[in-house]
């Protein structure tokens, strides 16, 4: 049984077809049920998909959807932890609230599922959680200060975890995508416009997703040439800074512009 969270759009959704083409039985969470009742009705014949609607910044209602599924399915052996959303804001022009709603969603989204999952997977002495993290939660994403904190606390919390677990027979995954075919970017209010890297295609991610299960992988991240970008930051973090600057004089520039002129 897979469990995949943010499963009506995107990488979720990806994620879920993948898992269903292989015969597993799947378990969709979302906050959107008509989303959630379309997908599942379109995987019918090709595995066993259900699925119950939550806000995973909800504990409560995370728990009342893992319990749902379990009757429906049975108890998960895979959690994919991807629901998610983005900003892109400098820190001086966000908002507060912004910042605590993408820690509830993309943070204790994941703290959440898992606590609802992992508990079950130790007494059963089996199971593997992937979590959906990002680029930006392996190096700092400018004007994506809101997000990449709460990505960076998701990878944190998976180093943390794998060894925690693997003596129960756990296993922890994570999947570091750069920008995706997906209505994320849009959805944050700024479409992705830099001209590297190239958005990949969502079922891209999924295969990386099904990959780290069937390997027992640690990390993957896509495209796979970023990840000499937390390699270089380790070696030569002032080159690294220095660069970063670089990159993003203009858009440093023009909101030195905007503050000066508020």
């Amino acid at each position: 049984m897979v469990y995949v969270t943010g499963a009506s759009r995107g990488i979720g959704k990806a994620v879920s077809l993948a898992a269903c083409a292989r015969g597993a039985r799947v378990g969709m969470v979302s906050r959107s049920e008509t989303e959630l009742e379309e997908l599942a009705s379109s995987m019918a014949g090709s595995g066993s998909a259900t699925y119950a609607a939550a806000d995973v910044a909800d504990n409560s209602a995370v728990e009342r959807a893992f319990t749902v599924l379990e009757e429906q399915i049975g108890p998960p052996d895979v959690l994919v932890n991807n629901a998610g959303i983005g900003s892109y804001r400098s820190f001086l022009e966000e908002d507060l609230e912004t910042f605590r709603r993408l820690m509830q969603v993309n943070y204790f989204g994941t703290v959440h599922a898992t606590r609802a999952a992992l508990p079950g997977m130790a007494d059963r002495g089996r199971g593997h959680i992937v979590n959906v993290a990002s680029v930006a939660g392996l190096v700092g994403a400018p004007f994506e200060t809101a997000y990449s904190a709460s990505k960076f606390a998701v990878v944190g919390l998976s180093e943390s975890l794998t060894a925690e677990v693997a003596a129960l027979g756990i296993r922890v995954s994570l999947v570091d995508p750069g920008p995706t075919q997906t209505s994320f970017t849009a959805a944050r209010g700024v479409p992705f416009q830099r001209k590297y890297p190239r958005p990949l295609p969502a079922a891209r991610v999924a295969e990386a997703v099904i990959d780290v299960v069937e390997h027992d992988r640690y990390e993957r991240v896509l495209p796979r040439w970023l990840r000499i970008a937390p390699l270089v930051r380790a070696v030569m973090p002032d080159r690294f800074r220095a660069g970063m600057i670089r990159d993003f004089r203009d858009q440093s520039g023009e909101l030195a512009q905007r503050w000066r002129a508020r």
